[in-house]
């Protein structure tokens, strides 16, 4: 009884909170379409890989969002991006359980800055409660559902959208690759999975205060990087005095990154951009700045006005 109270009770938490959180207006730009099209065609005519799918969100003077996506529901492997998933619901379980919003920064910091893979399996075993254990024996069922917690939480935000924030990112703090419950979690269920669209949506939900003042600090801080980075793809081709935050995502043949940045002439953009531009025969360290000659043409490109 006192558990189903508890739960109860972060229930009746979690529904005031999404009933006050702001709703960001976005609006299809047919000026940002064109020149989205444009400036990934041109990009996509001088690489050697065939596959970049965009959505961007540019903010308007009346402060709505233009939209514009080019195969921005394409699904993606999406390697380190989901890591922006678990931050935002590392801090959601931080309040939950009344702690502050850096309870888990020890984790989330390096699992952010620099992608650590290590530090995100500690975040996914704190903010579940589980850990990974040998099948024989466990109530997998009971397990699994724990595991959903990232995937639960951007649902009652209206994010999840067919997406997958569930399995860690290896080799991680269980091991090099999956084994036990963690290995029959991905078999039935698959690799975790995003899209363009839902990239660009769960950075504009996190920048607009949908999940409340004390996670857009905390994680935008986490977020903000030099934009010539080794963790970042397309900051090269932003202009310089930019505030830049993003989280990339590289491994197999998945390069990937998703961008909130302020201009200098103070207009925000947000980029959500997955292609196969990385070498799946390559080394594990690559040059991964493929992607900024693409953002200088989507920037240089952007409409005027609203």
């Amino acid at each position: 009884v006192k558990t189903a109270l508890v739960i109860a009770s972060l229930a009746l938490a979690a529904c005031a909170t999404l009933s006050s959180a702001p709703k960001a207006a976005v609006h299809d730009d047919a000026a940002l379409q064109r020149a989205l099209e444009r400036a990934r065609a041109e990009f996509l005519a001088g690489q050697q890989f065939d596959r970049l799918d965009v959505t961007v969100f540019l903010v308007s003077r009346g402060g709505s969002w233009r939209r514009a996506s080019v195969g921005g529901r394409e699904s993606w492997y999406p390697a380190s991006c989901v890591k922006l998933g678990f931050a935002v619901a590392a801090v959601h379980w931080c309040e939950s359980n009344g702690r502050s919003a850096a309870c888990l920064d020890e984790s989330v910091l390096p699992m952010l800055r620099d992608s650590d893979n290590v530090a995100t399996g500690v975040v996914v075993d704190a903010i579940t409660e589980t850990m990974n254990g040998p099948v024989e024996g466990a109530d997998y069922d009971a397990w699994f559902e724990r595991r959903l917690y990232t995937e639960r939480l951007l649902d009652r935000h209206g994010l999840l959208d067919g997406q997958r924030f569930v399995n860690k990112t290896y080799p991680t703090n269980s091991g090099e690759e999956p084994t036990g419950l963690e290995a029959l979690a991905r078999e039935r269920h698959g690799r975790n999975a995003m899209h363009a669209d839902g990239g660009a949506r769960l950075m504009l939900a996190l920048v607009t205060d949908a999940f409340g003042a004390a996670t857009r600090n905390y994680v935008r801080e986490r977020l903000r990087r030099p934009r010539h980075s080794r963790n970042s793809s397309m900051g090269g081709g932003f202009p310089e005095g930019t505030v830049y935050e993003s989280k990339i995502g590289d491994a197999y043949d998945t390069l990937a990154e998703i961008v909130h940045a302020e201009l200098p002439d103070g207009r925000r953009i947000i980029v959500s951009a997955f292609s196969n531009a990385r070498d799946p025969d390559g080394p594990d360290e690559q040059d991964l700045t493929a992607l900024a000659g693409f953002a200088k043409r989507l920037l240089e490109r952007l409409p005027d006005g609203d």
